[in-house]
């Protein structure tokens, strides 16, 4: 093997900040949803004297370190007026999301990698669907009770709001991880987007 196709071998798919971004959201969101199986969430106090109360305390500081995660993603996307193509195409173009929607209904899909159409389209919704959560989470973090205060009228207001999409980020998840395994599968370059280093 030549040096040139050895180099573009080795070349990755995705920038460097896109996958760092991609690795403390994803783990980040991910903690997030496993632990909020098994915490107990107590909004009288922030004393936590058993395990699913500690469980509620990592997902507190977990959904922290994502939320500041997403700002970098946020001011990223707020200074590439490509990256806001991609994630969020209102005015177009709109024929690389066809194409890709034509593409699945014949059971194709596109290689991985940065690019307008469907997945970048899909990723713009996620982001949006997790600030949302992140942001409610963040306010309800520090407005959480201390030393057994009862909660205020902002939190107990918050705190149905925080929930109302836990479902539609189960989907997301779901489906991303289950893509994730269809690239594989197809031995596509998906495994780029982890490799933090290259």
């Amino acid at each position: 093997m030549n040096d040139s196709s050895s180099a573009s071998r080795q070349q990755n798919l995705w920038p460097r900040e896109a996958r760092w971004l991609h690795a403390g959201i994803a783990i980040g969101v991910t903690l997030q949803l496993l632990t909020s199986l098994w915490m107990t969430p107590d909004w009288q106090h922030a004393d936590y004297a058993s395990v699913t109360q500690l469980l509620f305390s990592f997902h507190a500081w977990v959904g922290l370190t994502t939320a500041l995660f997403l700002l970098w993603q946020w001011l990223w996307i707020a200074t590439s007026p490509q990256m806001r193509q991609q994630f969020f195409p209102w005015r177009g173009p709109w024929q690389p999301i066809w194409d890709d929607l034509r593409d699945l209904y014949r059971g194709r899909l596109r290689p991985p990698g940065p690019a307008p159409g469907l997945a970048a389209l899909i990723h713009g919704l996620g982001l949006l669907l997790i600030s949302w959560m992140a942001l409610t989470g963040t306010i309800i973090f520090f407005f959480l009770p201390q030393g057994g205060t009862p909660p205020g009228t902002l939190l107990l207001s918050l705190i149905p709001l925080h929930k109302a999409l836990v479902y539609l980020v189960w989907a997301y998840w779901i489906g991303h991880v289950g893509l994730f395994f269809a690239h594989l599968l197809r031995r596509d370059r998906i495994l780029d987007i982890f490799r933090l280093g290259t």
